[in-house]
């Protein structure tokens, strides 16, 4: 058997895909112009966060503390990220949408929104 060597094939980096992934959410949540309806949003910065480190993960198969080394963030903050729930994080949303609720919940939405958006891409 012949060995072949490929060589100029693009491969996407962690970042390409943690940015179609952050895309995606914001998709998922009805675009740009939805989101500013959205009172207070502290997670939006750590949507990006969130999909890199979902990306490492899925795609890159690094560990917890391999991708906590990498960005330079807590163990416990990938972890978090990578157990968060999506459907506890729109429901979240939803309930915050209607009842223009203040109250923190237990839900890590910018890690739920980023798993759901990587799911969807994943289907695709």
């Amino acid at each position: 058997m012949k060995e072949v060597t490929v060589t100029n094939i693009n491969v996407p980096s962690a970042e390409e895909i943690s940015m179609k992934v952050f895309n995606k959410a914001i998709e998922i949540l009805g675009g740009p112009k939805k989101i500013i309806t959205y009172k207070k949003l502290t997670w939006v910065a750590s949507l990006f966060e969130s999909a890199l480190v979902i990306v490492l993960k899925e795609i890159f198969n690094k560990t917890t503390d391999e991708i906590a080394q990498e960005l330079g963030i807590a163990t416990t903050t990938v972890r978090n990220i990578l157990r968060a729930e999506p459907e506890k994080a729109i429901e979240y949303l939803e309930k915050r949408m209607q009842e223009e609720t203040t109250e923190e919940e237990n839900v890590h939405i910018a890690g739920g929104l980023a798993k759901k958006a990587f799911e969807e891409i994943k289907r695709e």
